[in-house]
């Protein structure tokens, strides 16, 4: 296993991987602006799907409605994938659930009991965040030219070196597990199952992954506030439609679709 701080080993990554189409090109930086970023501007370009962006550190990592994600060097993984989904706009989101199974599911085997998802792509352990998603897509009315997925995962991130202001919210496997994860491992075998649960999507529907997403949705069923960027409601959430959207029970009985915002537990 790869010691602590160990660079990433993007060959032995490129020789793992037999997925399909994730991970065949792996543009591999010490440091970055942010992955997001650049696999964007590859995507512009003509950059072909699958293309997959691996950074040691992003001096501007990009979290979620326009927060920074935390990136030191060497400790974690940040990743992002070009895709070119043959979805209509309207079913982008799709993408974002679907790479929330997969990381899911990658996490879930380093760990002794499974991950929860946040809706609609943080992932959770003991109430603390382990990792994100960030999609960014390309369209015009009626055609998605492509989707960028963006991974930011905490590894073997030591709780000395968490910001005060996300100590009491974040965590990371090193935490978690007492012991250093082998990022290049982690890294391989997440490629192979974006790869995998892309190919479901396509193959089998968004219903066969919403299933295995509300697997790891813990807050069905649970009163919750949701903060949108022109108001704050609170109900009960009661999982996922067709489309992704949160379905939220108000207090009245009314059913309300969110499509986006941010998801807090509250108390029973």
């Amino acid at each position: 296993m790869a010691g602590l701080g160990a660079p990433l080993q993007p060959e032995e990554i490129q020789k793992r991987v037999q997925a399909g189409r994730l991970g065949k090109r792996i543009h591999y930086f010490s440091e970055i602006d942010s992955t997001n970023l650049f696999a964007f501007r590859r995507a512009q370009q003509g950059g072909e799907e699958g293309e997959t962006v691996i950074a040691e550190s992003q001096t501007q990592g990009k979290g979620r409605m326009g927060r920074s994600w935390f990136s030191p060097p060497c400790l974690n993984l940040y990743l992002s994938v070009i895709l070119r989904p043959k979805l209509a706009p309207v079913h982008a989101p799709q993408i974002t659930l679907m790479s929330a199974v997969a990381l899911a599911e990658t996490i879930q085997s380093f760990l002794a009991s499974p991950p929860s998802i946040k809706w609609p792509n943080d992932i959770m352990v003991h109430g603390k965040k382990l990792a994100g998603i960030l999609t960014e897509s390309s369209c015009e009315p009626g055609r998605l030219h492509f989707v960028v997925v963006g991974i930011g995962v905490n590894l073997n991130l030591p709780s000395e070196l968490l910001p005060e202001s996300i100590r009491d919210r974040a965590t990371s496997l090193l935490i978690l597990t007492e012991r250093p994860v082998d990022r290049t491992a982690f890294a391989w075998q997440l490629i192979q199952d974006l790869d995998r649960c892309y190919g479901e999507l396509e193959g089998r529907g968004f219903p066969w992954i919403a299933r295995r997403w509300e697997s790891f949705f813990e807050l069905r069923g649970k009163r919750v506030k949701v903060e949108m960027a022109d108001q704050s409601l609170s109900g009960t959430a009661r999982g996922i439609d067709g489309d992704g959207a949160l379905i939220l029970e108000r207090d009245g009985g009314a059913l309300q679709r969110i499509v986006a915002g941010d998801v807090i537990p509250l108390e029973p």
